[in-house]
C-alpha cells in the first residue's frame, strides 16, 4: 500500500507529496488478510455486533466442524498407543527400534494438515488442543480401564509426557508452516508442514523419553523416516484435494 504524507524531510530538505512505501500485504510469514479470511467467523468484527443467538450458533457450528477432525486424530493417536510394541516392516539391521506406532505419527500430522487446508489454522490448532484434552481426561480418569479393555500395558508417564509435549510443539510449528506456505502450488504447504514436523518432533521427543541412550542417532534416523513418509503422503493429499477444498478465504489448490 502507499502512504502519503506532506512536508516529509528528505536529505535535509522539506518536500511535498513524498510517497512512503510500506511492505506489501502479501509478504511475510503471515500475510494481512481480509475480513472473510478469519479462521473463526466474525473474528475481526469491523463494528459488527451479533446477538447472543448468532454467537451461540457460530460456536455450535465451530464445535460440530471439529467432531470429525478430532475423532480422526484420536484414531491416529490410538494407533500409536496400540502398536507401540509391534515391529515395523522395515530393515531390521539399520532401524530395529522402529515400531508400527512410529509410522502412525506422520498420519496424525496428515490429519492436521487436512483440517488446516479445509478450515484454516484456527481449527487445526483447536483440533490438536481438543484431542489433547480428551487424551488427558482418559489418562487421568480411565487409564486402568483402557489398559484392561485393550489388554495393553500402560505407557510410562515420562514417555507419555515427552510424546505429548513433542507432538504439541511439532503440530504448532507445522500448522504455522502449512498456513504460511499455502498458495498456488498444492504441494508446498503439506511439504513444508511435514519438514517442520520432522525437525521438531524427533528432537523434542527422544531426549526426554528416557528409553534409549543413543537418542541423537534415533532422532536423526526418525527425522528422515518422518520426512520420507511425509513425501509419500503427498500422494493421498493430492487426490483428497477435490474432496476437501478450502473454505472461502483460504488459499491453496
Amino acid at each position: 500500500m502507499w502512504g502519503f504524507k506532506q512536508d516529509v524531510a528528505v536529505a535535509g530538505r522539506a518536500r511535498s507529496g513524498i510517497r512512503v512505501s510500506m511492505q506489501s500485504v502479501d509478504e511475510g510469514p503471515y500475510r494481512l488478510r481480509p475480513a472473510n479470511d478469519a479462521p473463526w467467523a466474525n473474528a475481526y468484527g469491523y463494528n459488527r455486533r451479533d446477538g447472543i443467538w448468532q454467537k451461540l450458533g457460530d460456536a455450535m457450528t465451530a464445535l460440530l466442524r471439529l467432531v470429525v477432525p478430532v475423532l480422526v486424530l484420536l484414531g491416529c493417536i490410538s494407533g500409536v498407543y496400540l502398536y507401540r510394541d509391534l515391529p515395523a516392516p522395515l530393515d531390521a539391521v539399520y532401524m530395529p527400534w522402529v515400531t508400527a506406532a512410529d509410522l502412525f505419527v506422520p498420519l496424525a500430522f496428515f490429519c492436521i494438515f487436512m483440517t488446516n487446508r479445509r478450515y484454516g489454522p484456527g481449527y487445526a490448532f483447536s483440533q490438536v488442543v481438543a484431542t489433547a484434552a480428551v487424551i488427558a481426561a482418559v489418562s487421568l480418569f480411565g487409564r486402568d480401564t483402557v489398559s484392561t479393555t485393550l489388554a495393553a500395558e500402560p505407557v510410562p508417564v515420562q514417555v507419555a509426557a515427552a510424546f505429548g509435549a513433542a507432538f504439541f510443539a511439532a503440530s504448532s510449528v507445522s500448522i504455522v508452516l502449512f498456513d504460511s506456505t499455502r498458495g498456488a502450488y498444492w504441494f508446498t504447504a503439506p511439504l513444508f508442514g511435514f519438514i517442520g514436523a520432522a525437525i521438531v518432533f524427533p528432537f523434542a521427543y527422544f531426549p526426554f523419553a528416557g528409553t534409549e541412550a543413543a537418542w541423537l542417532t534415533h532422532a536423526l534416523e526418525y527425522a528422515g523416516l518422518l520426512a520420507g513418509e511425509g513425501v509419500l503422503l503427498l500422494i493421498p493429499y493430492y487426490f483428497l484435494r477435490g474432496i476437501l477444498p478450502p473454505m472461502s478465504g483460504f488459499g491453496g489448490y
